[in-house]
């Protein structure tokens, strides 16, 4: 049986139709005039850094999407769902239950005027700690460029049935976003975000359907979900529809099991970095007043939740069209390892989005491959340009303006941030070759990095006693006993120079002793993954109580280190405070980060915990009903999933 029509060689190139590169130049074009366009506008640090603030709600929705949502995250999603059923949701998903305190937390970074969340740690704490969260900073901006390009990289592999190679892809997409990006600051960022916002829209979406229909083509099924209910052999519609992953399907895929400790653990650091990515001063502070960050975080952040369900149903439809015997996809004997073999399924899993769109866009019509390469282009460059600039934007302002050249002019801190940006794309590209598959970049290295420091941002919101050495002690703690609960692998540079199995055992020495004390100590801390047959295929550390040691771990060291040493100055913390009550004026003019207008509006009054040292202030009528307004869309979104689960299956 062959569902796909043979396609005639003539007129494709790199796997791809002339009509699809015709689409694809358009949009390249298009973007990045946008991109220069925006240079015109650029005059100062604020406009490079922070666009001005001059956005509406309209333009901060889809800055807040396009800079959060990238490929790589379609991918991991697709992969994940593809591998694990529709338990893989949870890739993205564990930012679903944070997304109602970004209503309650948007207001604070737009309060606090600064450029970068280096000036909130200057203005709470001090100097020092502004410093390591710079560092940190750029390394999350490193990290999330490399893992967008290695995701879309997957992506355009996929696209083009792997004749388009993975480094022209890389290579491509890097000069356009770094072009616009150096040329326009985050204007253009914001900007080309709306364009690209309302392709990654259609990216999400424009494969599912067809995808579905394909799936009941090939079962006979009455619809696709009727397909899904159906399964494919040794894998029920019951297994690969449960929101979890039990012990017994895990061990037949090599996985831990996704339980609801695993997911709550998920949850719970993704809340807990959120706050710190670098991006996220932009994000909430781009925007005229306080209202453009608020709206444009939560309602942003809940159309990429709407796009994380489709991203997951076409990777369970894959499941089917390529899984079932006889599909007319792939030969049966791939069709069969893919039921069978853990390893082939994972590396199939990475590109399957990709590979979903060759096989069966072209069937429809030629010029949609290439749509959906432009609003994957589109996802990969809104993320990548957003954490260009942020970064560039830690270097400038708060490491090279501060320690390096405190007296430039506003032209020459320009230039700097600039090149600041290009030298980190080209570390993240460096970076690249440390990632093995898309879920394994997004649960250690995407995920866990900004946690290393969210901590000292909440409870320096909320807790005067917090002191920068707290800081340091748990932001210390927290990266050694992430560091010392994850396998490590050689690099790949330097194990190509000499043994790298001697070099795997040194660098996994220390490690490897702490892992064994502490499953001596905490045995639920130890995940035996098993195969098929019941024996022991890896051991590693669980990883819902990594989460647990290193988030508990770091809360604890940095609370007991504040209650033994110096305190912030009162007067510092009064104006640091008073600053995140005081509500933005809509002509509001700021001339220096973290600092209160000359005629500002009443600060905000009253606890809601009467105690000296908590400051938890009493939430406004905009705050609570827009935090309990969007609980109610989380719950919609549940819904929706399990609604759309459920589709298809027959009466009892």
């Amino acid at each position: 049986m062959t569902l796909i029509a043979t396609q005639d060689a003539s007129g494709f190139w790199l796997g791809l139709h002339w009509l699809d590169w015709t689409v694809l130049c358009v949009y390249l074009i298009g973007i990045t005039g946008i991109g220069l366009w925006s240079y015109r506008k650029v005059h100062d640090m604020t406009d490079f850094f922070m666009g001005g603030r001059r956005f509406g709600k309209v333009f901060m929705m889809f800055f807040a999407f396009g800079a959060g949502t990238s490929s790589e995250q379609a991918v991991s999603v697709a992969a994940g769902s593809f591998r694990n059923g529709l338990a893989g949701i949870w890739y993205q998903f564990l930012w679903l239950w944070a997304t109602p305190f970004y209503w309650i937390i948007a207001p604070v970074f737009r309060r606090m005027r600064a450029l970068t969340t280096s000036d909130f740690f200057e203005a709470r704490y001090d100097s020092s700690t502004a410093l390591l969260y710079s560092m940190l900073g750029i390394l999350m901006s490193i990290t999330f460029i490399s893992a967008a390009l290695f995701g879309g990289a997957e992506m355009v592999s996929g696209l083009s049935g792997g004749q388009f190679p993975k480094s022209y892809a890389i290579a491509g997409m890097t000069i356009m976003f770094v072009l616009y990006g150096m040329a326009g600051g985050l204007g253009a960022a914001v900007i080309t975000d709306f364009v690209q916002g309302i392709l990654t829209i259609i990216f999400s979406f424009l494969l599912l359907p067809f995808a579905l229909n394909l799936a009941a083509s090939i079962t006979g099924a009455e619809s696709g979900f009727a397909a899904l209910q159906q399964g494919v052999p040794g894998r029920s519609g019951a297994e690969l529809l449960s929101m979890t992953l039990s012990p017994e399907v895990a061990a037949r895929l090599l996985q831990e099991p996704i339980t609801v400790f695993y997911v709550v653990m998920l949850s719970m650091t993704g809340l807990v970095g959120i706050v710190v990515q670098p991006h996220i001063m932009g994000v909430c502070g781009a925007g005229r007043t306080e209202f453009e960050g608020r709206f444009g975080f939560t309602a942003g952040n809940f159309m990429k939740r709407l796009c994380t369900i489709a991203w997951t149903f076409t990777g369970l439809a894959c499941i089917i069209v390529y899984m079932t015997p006889d599909n007319g996809m792939i030969p049966n004997e791939q069709a069969q390892l893919l039921r069978n073999d853990p390893a082939e399924l994972a590396s199939f899993a990475d590109q399957v989005f990709g590979r979903a769109a060759h096989d069966i866009l072209p069937t429809i019509g030629h010029g949609l491959v290439g749509l959906l390469f432009a609003s994957l282009l589109a996802a990969i460059m809104s993320t990548c340009d957003a954490q260009m600039v942020v970064g560039s934007g830690l270097f400038t302002e708060n490491v090279y303006k501060r320690y390096l050249k405190p007296q430039g002019s506003a032209r020459h801190y320009l230039w700097i941030g600039r090149f600041a940006g290009l030298a980190i794309v080209i570390l993240a590209l460096l970076l690249m070759s440390q990632f093995e598959n898309v879920i394994q970049v997004l649960t250690r290295y995407v995920q866990p990095i900004p946690a290393f420091m969210g901590m000292a941002f909440w409870l320096g919101i909320t807790w005067r006693g917090y002191t920068p050495k707290g800081v340091w002690a748990s932001v210390v703690t927290t990266f050694m006993l992430w560091y010392l609960t994850t396998s490590h692998k050689p690099i790949a540079t330097i194990a190509a120079m000499g043994d790298s199995a001697l070099l795997q055992q040194n660098i996994d020495f220390l490690p490897a002793l702490f892992r064994d004390w502490l499953w001596g100590v905490l045995p639920a801390s130890k995940a035996e993954i098993l195969n098929s047959a019941g024996e022991v295929a890896k051991v590693q550390t669980s990883l819902p109580w990594q989460i647990v040691l290193y988030l508990g771990g770091g809360t604890v060291a940095g609370i007991v280190t504040s209650l033994l040493t110096r305190r912030t100055p009162e007067e510092k913390l009064d104006h640091f405070f008073r600053l995140i009550r005081t509500p933005v004026h809509p002509d509001e003019e700021i001339k220096r980060p973290c600092t209160l207008p000359e005629n500002p509006l009443p600060a905000e009054t009253g606890k809601l915990i009467p105690l000296k040292d908590l400051e938890i202030p009493w939430p406004s009528l905009v705050g609570i009903s827009g935090f309990l307004f969007s609980w109610l869309c989380v719950a919609g979104i549940i819904w929706l999933t399990y609604a759309l689960a459920s589709l298809g299956k027959p009466p009892l």
